[in-house]
């Protein structure tokens, strides 16, 4: 594996693969929990040795412009850089990913929320926009993530009910992808667990001197 830079991509269809940037490592991942990416950020993280890592999903070239209109192609030799966090898919600096949240999801995100701060201090809003777990890290920023944040937050989240409810996506998507994910998981409706989980890295780096880039 590259030592400079692990560039995970997730997909769950081979025809997905074509979307995927040629520097990627593809991860074929077969077993969707509740958690959703974060599962496979939890298994593959602690376990990858390079200097920088991300894990981000097949549709990855599709998201980036959705906020900041980007003008250059993504290539590895872009992320070799100096950086603590490189976010993918940057928004405008007025975003504000949890009031959006509270907004898409209403009481669910609502109530997750609440019972999240028995956990981690939440910041009236966060300083930067990363969505769907789009960025690049530093191994020891990324590792101590998952060892001292994601891991034990999914733990907590595991025995409280309220993060598994129904999160209003189903509304978002077309009546075939609702089909879709009924068949491989029974439910009707996406839960709120991985929306907050999303937005758990910029919560967990709001307050540290990170050097934050946009790529």
């Amino acid at each position: 594996m590259d030592s400079e830079i692990a560039f995970y991509q997730i997909y769950f269809k081979e025809e997905q693969k074509t979307e995927l940037y040629d520097f990627a490592t593809p991860h074929f991942n077969s077993n969707l929990t509740d958690y959703f990416e974060n599962s496979v950020i939890a298994d593959l993280v602690p376990k990858t040795d390079a200097k920088r890592i991300c894990v981000a999903s097949w549709r990855l070239k599709q998201k980036r412009g959705h906020g900041i209109r980007l003008n250059k192609e993504l290539t590895r030799d872009a992320l070799i850089d100096d950086y603590d966090v490189a976010i993918l898919t940057p928004r405008s600096p007025t975003h504000k990913p949890l009031y959006m949240a509270s907004l898409w999801h209403g009481k669910a995100w609502l109530d997750s929320i609440k019972e999240l701060k028995k956990f981690i201090k939440i910041p009236q809003e966060v300083k930067h926009s990363i969505y769907e777990n789009h960025f690049v890290a530093s191994s020891d920023v990324y590792k101590d993530y998952v060892k001292v944040c994601l891991l034990p937050c999914m733990e907590f989240m595991s025995t409280r009910p309220v993060f598994f409810g129904p999160s209003g996506y189903a509304k978002k998507k077309s009546l075939e992808e609702v089909e879709e994910y009924r068949k491989k998981t029974g439910k009707i409706d996406w839960p709120i667990a991985p929306f907050v989980l999303e937005r758990l890295f910029s919560i967990w780096i709001n307050s540290m001197n990170l050097k934050i880039v946009n790529k």
